[in-house]
């Protein structure tokens, strides 16, 4: 539920998170459709050249990644998906160095695996799938025989040495992306907040609900629907300003913002939708235990009392329309019917709460 600590954890920057996932699945499935026509190649052409469990692994890589890419397509999991097929090519450039593959050319191979994992991954997971399988090259060229090929001594130096660069600039460029990335992460969604807050009472503006809360009722109806609009107007807010000043008035909506904070559930939406006109969405809530509560706070807020800068008493009252709203295609007219009763509540003397129900 939309309260007052969470709210502005609804304003998503996803566009900006999306953005980022397409960049790292258009980098894992380039290397998957460059890794299903390459094996395929090489089975098919040094079959019999290449050792029984070389040519078995290869395979068995090839309806893999076959395999996880239609997986993907159907749950749009990419983390695990990523994780499953850089797991799969690490075995695979294992099986690569083991036997040597074609004239003792597998090392060649490697050499892609960084950057593909670092792009796919991200930083800690590419870190981690890198370096273990430099390690393990590293074991299988300068360890025991266990069977493996043997690589002459400038090849195997070479090559740890070029895996090593690629491996670290790699890690530095994927590093500094993923910094920069946060940070205008960071920069957009506080940008999106400070647009949906209104900035002197700290409360949600009237854009908010239009464009996230609406969004978020129509994804989660069994959270939200039917939900109450309460359209709440002080009264007399002009001559309060004309007689004690704006700074006044701000800060009569600020407290009254405290009010609303404080009198309704922490489940209901308090949003400042102009001037003094403020509106609170309470969900799961019919209208006519939603006006039992409009009813509970006019009296509260008819109660409170403000002292002004040279020491006056000061009480302030409110007008409250409430209408209910069942679908959330229906918000619109049940503002509209809201601001009727509102409108109904000024002209019979203010100070009172109208709804369908009285």
């Amino acid at each position: 539920m939309v309260n007052k600590q969470n709210w502005l954890n609804v304003i998503n920057i996803d566009s900006v998170y999306s953005s980022d996932k397409q960049r790292q699945a258009f980098s894992l499935f380039t290397m998957i459709g460059i890794a299903i026509v390459v094996i395929t190649l090489l089975v098919f052409l040094n079959y019999s050249v290449y050792s029984p469990i070389l040519t078995v692994a290869l395979v068995i890589v090839n309806f893999t990644i076959i395999s996880c890419a239609i997986y993907f397509i159907k749950t749009g999991k990419l983390e695990i998906v990523a994780l499953i097929s850089m797991i799969i090519v690490f075995i695979m450039c294992i099986a690569l160095t083991y036997t040597g593959g074609k004239e003792n050319t597998a090392l060649y191979w490697l050499m892609f695996y960084p950057v593909v994992t670092f792009a796919s991954l991200g930083v800690r997971l590419g870190c981690w799938l890198g370096l273990s399988l430099l390690l393990c090259c590293i074991a299988l060229l300068y360890g025991p025989n266990f069977g493996q090929v043997s690589y002459g001594d400038v090849e195997k130096t070479r090559f740890i040495a070029s895996f090593s660069l690629v491996f670290l600039f790699s890690f530095i460029g994927e590093y500094f992306r993923h910094k920069s990335h946060l940070a205008i992460a960071d920069i957009t969604l506080e940008q999106k907040q400070d647009a949906y807050t209104d900035p002197l009472t700290g409360v949600a503006n009237r854009r908010f609900i239009t464009s996230h809360f609406l969004k978020l009722a129509q994804t989660r109806p069994e959270q939200y629907l039917p939900f109450s609009i309460l359209l709440i107007d002080l009264d007399n807010f002009k001559s309060l300003n004309d007689t004690y000043g704006h700074d006044f008035g701000d800060t009569v909506l600020i407290e009254f913002t405290k009010l609303l904070e404080s009198q309704f559930s922490t489940s209901a939406l308090k949003s400042r939708y102009g001037g003094e006109e403020f509106v609170v969405i309470l969900p799961k809530l019919k209208s006519a235990e939603a006006t039992l509560l409009a009813d509970d706070f006019r009296e509260c807020v008819a109660k409170y009392l403000m002292i002004t800068n040279d020491n006056k008493k000061v009480t302030i009252t409110c007008s409250i329309g409430v209408a209910q709203v069942n679908e959330v295609e229906g918000y619109s007219n049940g503002l509209k019917e809201a601001d009727e009763f509102l409108y109904r509540a000024k002209a019979f003397g203010r100070n009172k709460v109208i709804s369908i129900n009285n």
